[in-house]
């Protein structure tokens, strides 16, 4: 006897089956809390066009950019600076700070 296992995606707005080279995965964050949703490319459009306007409005969260940012780069930055920094270690508060600031 043979088995196949068989998955089928759902549209977690309306429920609607999907293929699954029409799944739009979306993740998204509000409040600290992270989100996943599978939907259509219409409800994933819809989802984008209602956020539009808010992020359009909102900057970058400050944390972001330490964390899309190498290291070396912020260490090049606060020598560019005059600041005093280790070419290897931890990379001190205020450094970081000041580079958040500079960049947010």
């Amino acid at each position: 006897m043979a088995r196949q296992q068989i998955t089928q995606y759902f549209d977690d707005l309306d429920d609607s089956p999907l293929q699954e080279d029409e799944v739009n995965i979306i993740r998204f964050s509000v409040e600290g809390t992270d989100y996943v949703l599978d939907l259509s490319e219409d409800n994933a459009r819809a989802f984008h066009e209602a956020l539009e306007p808010f992020i359009t409005a909102a900057r970058e969260d400050a944390k972001d950019v330490l964390q899309k940012t190498d290291p070396a780069d912020i260490r090049t930055w606060a020598q560019n600076k005059g600041m005093d920094v280790a070419s290897r270690g931890k990379i001190p508060h205020a450094i970081l700070q000041a580079y958040r600031d500079a960049h947010s």
